[in-house]
């Protein structure tokens, strides 16, 4: 009888063995599911950061663009010209000025 004893003591201490495996598994698999939900929400909030930089450097090259074509304009004649009307009010020799009476 004490061969059984062994042998259903033996059963019960595998029992508790695999039972406690199992309790550990299923620890570690509800932690990486927690783990894998904040990285997909991460994810999701680092993907609309780009978008949103994405949009910014667009932006901002378009705004190097128009800069650029502006540094060409401010070296034409046309724009001294315009420049010199605008503040000095100066005018071409064969220009007539009309003006508003108000």
């Amino acid at each position: 009888m004490s061969e059984r004893k062994k042998q259903r003591r033996g059963r019960l201490d595998n029992r508790a063995a695999m039972l406690g495996i199992i309790v550990v598994v299923l620890f570690l698999a509800i932690a990486v599911f927690f783990r894998g939900s904040t990285l997909r929400q991460q994810d999701r909030e680092y993907q609309r950061q780009e978008e949103s930089l994405d949009a910014a450097i667009a932006d901002e090259q378009e705004h190097s663009r128009e800069l650029e074509e502006k540094k060409v304009y401010v070296k034409t004649k046309e724009y001294v010209m315009e420049k010199a009307r605008e503040i000095f009010g100066l005018k071409m020799p064969d220009e007539i000025i009309v003006r508003p009476e108000n």
